[in-house]
C-alpha cells in the first residue's frame, strides 16, 4: 500500500512522535520486521509502501553501549543509513551534539558549519551517517539535536518521577547541552520537508543547561532531593561533551527551553 512516508524505528520515542503527527500518511515499520542495517530487509518496506519520504529513527542511543560495541553503532548509524539513502527515496535521518566534544568553557554555540570533533563512539558514528545520508543526494535532511524529552521518555519526565517519588536525584553539574521536545521536534521537521530545503539543521531548545540546573526547576513544582555529581564520578564508559549547544544559522528555531518543559509539564 503506497504511503507518501515509511518511519523507520516507528515504536521509539521519536518514531512515535511522526506516527502520531502523520497518522494515515505514515507506515511505521521497526524490528524485528525491518532491520536497516540489512540492505533486503529495508528494500522490501520499500517496495511494499513505496514511500515519497523515507524518516528515520532508528538509532542505539545507548551512549555507553556504542563505546562497548562500536561495531553496532555504525552498522546502525552508518551502515544502516548509507541502506537507507540508496533506495533513492528521500531521507530524513536524526544525528546528534555528540559530534561535537566542546570544553566546558565554551560560551559559543554550535553551528551547521562548525567542523565536528566526536566525542565518543556514538557520536562518530552518527557523524559517519551523517556523510551517508547527504553525499551525493541533493534532497536529503540530517537533523542534529540533543536530549530528547517527551511525555513519558527522557531526562525531564524522569526526573519528574524521582522527585514525585520523593527519590534521591543524582544530576550531573559538568556538562552543558539542549533539550528538545519531540513534539516540537517532529513538527519543525515537518515544516522543513513542506519547505522544500534540505541538508544539515541543528534543532534544540536554547539556551543550554546542566542536568543539575534541569532538576533544579523541576523541583520547584514537586518536592525532592538534588545531589551534584561529575560524569568522571559516575565513571561511565563513554566520555561525554562538556559543552555541545546546539544553535542554528538556518532559521528554523525551535521554542525556548523553560517554555519546552512548561509545555511538557502543562500537557501531563
Amino acid at each position: 500500500m503506497k504511503k507518501k512516508f515509511l518511519i523507520t524505528g516507528a515504536n521509539g520515542q521519536l518514531g512515535s512522535m511522526f506516527m502520531n503527527l502523520l497518522e494515515n500518511e505514515a507506515e511505521g515499520v521497526d524490528l524485528p520486521d525491518v532491520d536497516i542495517t540489512e540492505l533486503e530487509s529495508v528494500q522490501r518496506a520499500v517496495d511494499r509502501t513505496d514511500p515519497e519520504w523515507i524518516i528515520n529513527c532508528s538509532a542505539v542511543t545507548d551512549v555507553d553501549l556504542c563505546q562497548r560495541r562500536p561495531e553496532l553503532a555504525y552498522r546502525v548509524h552508518r551502515d544502516g543509513v548509507g541502506n537507507l539513502a540508496r533506495t533513492g527515496r528521500k531521507l530524513v535521518t536524526f544525528s546528534t551534539d555528540h559530534v561535537f566534544n566542546g570544553r566546558y568553557d565554551r560560551v559559543q554555540p554550535f553551528l551547521e558549519d562548525d567542523t565536528p570533533s566526536p566525542a565518543n563512539i556514538y557520536g562518530e558514528s552518527k557523524l559517519q551517517g551523517e556523510s551517508e545520508a547527504l553525499s551525493g543526494f541533493a534532497d536529503n535532511i540530517v537533523i542534529r539535536t540533543s536530549w530528547l524529552f517527551s511525555e513519558s521518555m527522557g531526562m525531564v519526565p524522569y526526573f519528574w518521577r524521582m522527585l514525585s517519588e520523593n527519590a534521591l536525584i543524582t544530576a550531573v553539574t559538568d556538562q552543558i547541552a539542549c533539550l528538545t521536545y519531540a513534539p516540537d521536534l517532529a513538527e519543525a521537521v515537518m515544516k522543513i520537508i513542506i519547505s522544500g530545503r534540505f541538508g544539515l539543521f541543528h534543532l534544540a531548545s536554547n539556551p543550554g543547561v546542566t542536568p543539575f540546573e534541569l532538576a533544579t526547576m523541576l523541583a520547584e513544582y514537586v518536592n525532592g532531593t538534588i545531589q551534584e555529581t561529575t560524569w568522571a564520578q559516575l565513571d561511565l564508559d563513554a566520555p561525554r561533551p562538556a559543552y555541545s549547544v546546539l544553535a542554528t544559522s538556518r532559521g528554523m528555531e525551535l521554542q525556548q527551553v523553560w517554555d519546552a518543559v512548561e509545555k511538557w509539564r502543562i500537557s501531563k
